[in-house]
């Protein structure tokens, strides 16, 4: 099972960044093979933020669009999906017992712990430091 990361949306569905047709083959290829993709909700909510970003892009889209974006791809496109389980909750706290990670940090864990748990392999990210301390079989960062 293949999954990607917020950012990899981002930059697929935004032409007037750099990494925009490496993230956009990337989503083109997650269309074509479906059943072999699976996102996870938490990254859909995360793309909604940030297509109505004015941040991120030069012009937002209204909370109309960027639903309908978010619903064509977790509906519409045959792409699977998951979400965070509440039987997950022990396995995402046992870290943050001993330690104090930075707060951000919580947010890769939980994405990471649900996809591993809904059987991803591959995950595609740019930010490949942050989960390489989990045990996906294969990162790829494919915007560098």
């Amino acid at each position: 099972m293949i999954s990607l990361d917020t950012n990899i949306l981002i930059y697929a569905v935004n032409q007037d960044c750099e990494e925009h047709d490496r993230a956009r083959a990337v989503y083109q290829e997650m269309l074509s093979r479906p059943s072999e993709w699976i996102i996870s909700d938490q990254v859909l909510f995360e793309f909604y933020r940030a297509l109505r970003n004015p941040k991120i892009f030069e012009f937002p889209l209204t909370h109309t669009e960027a639903l309908h974006q978010i619903t064509f791809l977790r509906e519409e496109t045959g792409v699977l999906h998951c979400a965070y389980e509440h039987r997950l909750w022990e396995t995402f706290m046992k870290p943050f017992q001993n330690s104090q990670p930075k707060s951000v940090q919580i947010f890769d864990y939980v994405l990471a712990t649900t996809l591993l748990a809904n059987g991803v392999n591959t995950f595609y990210t740019r930010n490949i430091k942050d989960f390489k301390r989990f045990s996906f079989k294969e990162l790829v960062n494919p915007v560098d």
